[in-house]
């Protein structure tokens, strides 16, 4: 009967080591979860619209653009209140280019085409500005492109439009899988 017994405790002291071994390994592995979420979203990238922008001007090789302060773009786009959350321009600084890159930071996904109709009406005043008066100033407007990525609108403004969309497009692309 002690012998039973003494197997009884044998038993239950291998348990009560068996389990606490789980539960050691258990937490282990949490931690290790926890930490792993923790570092991979920090490694994502959160795009600011000035990142965006200049990162497109930089790629693009545009010279001479300057960029303005987020507070001077209402002089430029009037956008309506609580629209977006952050906003980046860059417009030429010589007065025979017209290049002009922004980006915008939408505040919803139902802020999308409130922002799209401002820009698409500071786009027409300006063709209408240089209509009839500068064949050149615009070509370059007319050729200005919009993209939507959200939450990001993206305009450029320049002779080779396209070519900044899709560079804005790989950006963004490419910074998301990373």
């Amino acid at each position: 009967m002690a012998d039973e017994t003494k197997k009884k405790q044998n038993n239950i002291a291998l348990t009560v080591i068996i389990v606490a071994g789980i539960v050691l390994i258990a937490a282990a592995l949490s931690a290790a979860t926890i930490v792993m979420l923790n570092n991979n979203s920090q490694d994502k990238k959160i795009f600011t619209a000035s990142y965006l922008a200049s990162e497109v001007v930089r790629k693009m090789n545009y010279e001479n653009l300057s960029e303005l302060s987020p507070s001077d773009i209402p002089n430029y786009y009037e956008i309506p209140e609580g629209t977006i959350t952050d906003s980046a321009m860059f417009i030429s600084s010589r007065p025979d280019s017209y290049t002009e890159i922004a980006c915008f930071k939408l505040n919803g996904k139902d802020k999308e085409k409130a922002l799209t109709e401002t820009i698409g009406k500071y786009i027409s005043a300006k063709k209408k500005n240089y209509q009839n008066v500068n064949e050149k100033a615009y070509e370059v407007v007319s050729a200005g492109k919009t993209d939507v990525h959200y939450p990001y609108v993206f305009v450029a403004i320049s002779s080779d439009s396209e070519a900044a969309i899709s560079t804005f497009e790989a950006i963004v692309s490419t910074e998301e899988q990373s």
